[in-house]
């Protein structure tokens, strides 16, 4: 059999594992990949980003949009720890990555060695898993293990360390028929009895009340949910990161302490809580869960493991247990009158029509709303309780939702567009930003124009609004003319939506800054 470079075996073993599109920075360490890449270009793409953390958003966006894995390649030391907020932002939201970086030779590992540093270390606790492969040979065992850890199970980032020596040495190409991991548990089997104490306990419920976070963020889901609903009269509510994965008209709205009116009131009033792939603990309050009757559903051990023990906990994935409940429960009728329901929902549209009537920003997502419909995907960035803005865009498909959740990640947004628009290049892609955090990655527009995107950046700039400012910040219209981009300025006022309207459906890179 023909031997290949280890970088050579690097593109193989992606390519036929499915890659086809990779994000990344060239590097002395990652070179002979960069050497060897002209002869794959037809086979994989690879997206030359001008930073690294913007990489990892921006395969970070490409996974959200898509449901496939994001790739990363970099090179070592500041180029690896470049990664690590992307990373982080990866793991707390459960996204699958894999991060390839670039490290010295092997025989100089630890040994302080010019841009060495401890990738293994610094990102053991922002990955599900990582790995050091020493030798050429087990690149593809690497790469396919790493990819299927990352992709299954809880998703999560997965890096694997590449050190020169494994990247320009020679070996044969050989990849495993099958991932064998036996230590590794991606599909719990879960107990009967978990499931028939389950049945029993919502079949004596009232007023049970569904809460879907993003572990149920899954195509089979958003379909069995529906029929779910349609078949039983059980109201449910999503978490921010699975906003779209119920439809609008059916959903009570956002669950948390910035969410829905209906959510305060329906947990309130159920007298059975059932949070599917829902870190619940970390969205209410202590005191709101307290004496609540719970069933926690969760494929990874470890929320279970810290939630009350006089609460059901089953491990299981969102999938079997969705399709548990839809053919198994049989005829039930709770106590939820329709009267009651429909109440809520027409008390929850005057609730957020007021919030937008004195919310700027709230105003200017229920209007792209309006205008842009469904098919659009709307990646946000804003900090502290402004990441709950996106709750008043009416999502259909929760892909369509694209923002850093726990991690509130400032610059997260316009880098993710960026994913996204590689992910599902036929449909409209709008990135919605502060002035502020749309500062981190700016730089990426370059990418935007190299690569001829079309792609619309909203720019919400409040310097105007505060007047303790000595420094009012940029002119965004002028910066992004610096950079070769169109782009429109107006102030928010009466003709915000007409303005909105023009200027939304323009091609290419598209920047509107909007003066509050």
């Amino acid at each position: 059999m023909k031997k290949l470079l280890g970088a050579e075996i690097f593109f193989e073993s992606l390519y036929d594992l499915g890659i086809r599109t990779i994000f990344g920075l060239p590097g002395g360490y990652v070179l002979k990949i960069y050497d060897v890449m002209p002869s794959y270009a037809k086979k994989i793409n690879h997206i030359l980003t001008r930073h690294e953390q913007a990489a990892t958003h921006m395969a970070d966006g490409f996974s959200r949009a898509s449901g496939l894995p994001g790739i990363i390649l970099c090179t070592s030391g500041p180029a690896a720890t470049n990664t690590v907020t992307g990373i982080s932002t990866a793991y707390m939201d459960s996204v699958p990555m894999l991060i390839l970086t670039g490290q010295v030779p092997t025989p100089f590992l630890g040994s302080d060695a010019f841009q060495e540093a401890d990738h293994i270390g610094i990102t053991r606790s922002t990955t599900k898993h990582n790995t050091l492969v020493r030798k050429t040979k087990d690149l593809p065992k690497a790469i396919s293990e790493a990819l299927h850890i990352a992709n299954t199970g809880r998703k999560g980032p997965v890096l694997v360390d590449m050190p020169k020596d494994v990247l320009i040495s020679e070996s044969e190409y050989v990849m495993p028929k099958k991932v064998s991991l036996p230590n590794y548990n991606e599909n719990p089997k879960t107990p009967k009895k978990s499931l028939s104490d389950f049945k029993n306990k919502l079949l004596q419920s009232k007023k049970p009340l569904l809460v879907f976070g993003r572990g149920s963020c899954y195509k089979e889901n958003k379909k069995n949910i529906s029929l779910f609903l349609k078949k039983y009269n059980i109201p449910s509510l999503t978490s921010l990161l699975s906003l779209g994965l119920v439809d609008s008209k059916d959903s009570f709205g956002m669950v948390g302490p910035h969410g829905s009116y209906s959510s305060s009131k329906l947990l309130e009033e159920t007298d059975h809580l059932i949070s599917v792939g829902c870190d619940i603990r970390k969205i209410l309050r202590k005191k709101d869960l307290l004496k609540k009757n719970m069933t926690i559903v969760d494929i990874d051990k470890t929320v279970l493991d810290s939630t009350d023990k006089n609460n059901l906990s089953i491990n299981i994935s969102s999938i079997n247990f969705i399709d548990f409940m839809l053919k198994n429960i049989g005829p039930y009728n709770t106590e939820w009158t329709h009267s009651f329901l429909k109440g809520l929902k027409n008390e929850n549209v005057k609730k957020e029509n007021k919030e937008i009537s004195k919310n700027k920003k709230a105003f200017i997502f229920r209007k792209l709303s309006d205008i842009l419909g469904d098919d659009v995907i709307l990646c946000s960035d804003f900090s502290y309780d402004d990441v709950n803005l996106q709750q008043f865009y009416k999502f259909n498909d929760y892909k369509n939702s694209v923002l850093s959740g726990a991690n509130g990640t400032p610059g997260y947004g316009f880098p993710a567009a960026i994913g996204a628009k590689f992910s599902r290049p036929k449909n409209k892609v709008v990135s919605i930003s502060s002035g502020n955090n749309f500062q981190f990655n700016m730089q990426e527009m370059i990418v935007a124009l190299e690569q001829k995107l079309d792609l619309t950046v909203i720019v919400i700039n409040e310097k105007s609004s505060n007047k303790n400012l000595k420094y009012k910040g940029p002119d965004f219209k002028l910066l992004a003319e610096s950079f070769g981009a169109k782009a429109y300025q107006f102030s928010f006022d009466s003709k915000i939506e007409s303005n909105l309207k023009k200027t939304l459906n323009l091609k290419g890179l598209i920047l509107i800054e909007v003066i509050m």
